[in-house]
């Protein structure tokens, strides 16, 4: 594929599923950062590499003085083998833009293109593409790069495709948008015995199951306090497979899940107290580990009242949602010290979910999300 940005919607299209084609698993994205430089120098940007590994910003400036607004996508694939589609396949065994990542970027890539034609008034435009969303440790790892201090925006926006609504339909919600959530990993060690005298060891079999009942139970605690809590068990393992032996060690694996950091930190010190409690009545010893760390996304409502002033000015219904998404995102890591807001643009409500091997992005969202963060940038930087 050449290295020329396209001007087109239909090229925007066949840039969108040249992406798809060639999927990066999250802190890999060498490849796909290279190509979207490419283009972002072609489009007379000023481009910032290394931010946070493989990301990159991209920077349009006005001439004059004003705010810098940031845009944010994200450049990684999953770990998912996807159905084949069309001539846009993965290339890759098992790795799929399956959450929508390669739409995202065409996003911000059109948006590029429209700068690249008509400059802002004034301050400055930073299109970010962001490695490692999928794992939580993207938005941290760029937030800590040097070079992100000369990028800091005034006005933060990021928008997910979501697929069950109507198409092109925006949602937005004031305070927390998307939960927290983290990884919990218990490991219990006891001492393994023969399964005929089990008595001369120390099983930790029913420490094991009263950790999963407790976990499974823990959310009640906090009813009706700051919102959503949720404790899912995700996985469990108890010894080997050996009918001669009884077992000597054990792991429960869970995702704790709230609309607060707040909420979660108290949640995390609950699930791990309950832990060590039940690990210390049978005598074992205990390991606790987190991994997967997501803090809540918080909109601010100034940013969120742009966005629906823009819905409305390019002819996008705008839905306001009752309760923050359960799924997670790092993008509230980038917004702690500006105006900052992510939305949803419906994706068809026919369309597979999320991280399914059959999701694909809809190429007829590409354009409408374009229009909606050109228009964010122009109701910052167009004015006086």
């Amino acid at each position: 594929m050449n290295n020329t940005l396209p001007l087109l919607g239909t090229e925007l299209i066949e840039l969108r599923h040249a992406l798809h084609r060639a999927p990066e698993l999250s802190g890999q994205e060498e490849a796909t950062s290279a190509l979207i430089a490419g283009w972002m120098e072609e489009a007379g940007a000023e481009v910032v590499t290394g931010l946070g590994g493989h990301g990159l910003a991209a920077i349009f400036r006005g001439a004059a003085p004003g705010p810098r607004v940031m845009l944010r996508c994200e450049l990684d694939a999953l770990p998912i083998d996807e159905v084949p589609r069309g001539d846009w396949s993965s290339c890759h065994q098992h790795v799929g833009h399956l959450c929508g990542h390669d739409g995202h970027m065409t996003w911000l890539l059109g948006v590029a293109q429209r700068l690249a034609r008509r400059p802002v008034a004034r301050g400055e435009v930073v299109l970010l593409f962001q490695p490692a969303e999928e794992t939580g440790e993207g938005a941290r790892a760029v937030v800590r790069t040097k070079a992100f201090e000369t990028i800091k925006p005034d006005f933060l926006y990021a928008c997910h495709n979501l697929p069950g609504r109507p198409l092109g339909e925006v949602s937005v919600r004031d305070d927390a948008f998307t939960c927290a959530s983290r990884g919990m990993i218990v490991r219990l060690s006891g001492l393994c015995a023969h399964a005929a005298h089990p008595e001369n060891g120390r099983s930790p079999a029913m420490a094991m199951c009263r950790i999963m009942q407790g976990l499974s139970r823990l959310p009640l605690q906090f009813a009706d306090e700051t919102g959503l809590a949720m404790v899912t068990l995700v996985h469990a393992r108890l010894g080997e497979v050996a009918f001669g032996t009884a077992p000597g060690d054990a792991e429960v694996m869970a995702t704790l899940r709230t609309e607060s950091n707040d909420m979660m930190k108290a949640l995390a010190e609950a699930a791990v107290s309950l832990a060590r409690s039940e690990a210390e009545e049978d005598h074992l010893g205990i390991e606790v580990d987190w991994c997967d760390a997501f803090e809540a996304t918080w909109n601010s409502a100034e940013a969120n009242a742009v966005i629906r002033g823009v819905a409305a000015q390019v002819g996008q219904p705008c839905h306001e949602l009752d309760q923050a998404h359960r799924w997670s995102e790092d993008f509230g890591v980038l917004g702690r010290e500006c105006h900052a807001a992510m939305f949803t643009l419906g994706a068809g409500e026919a369309l597979p979910g999320l991280h399914h091997p059959r999701y694909d992005f809809p190429d007829d969202l590409i354009l409408p999300g374009v229009a909606l963060f050109e228009g964010l940038v122009r109701h910052h930087l167009n004015g006086a």
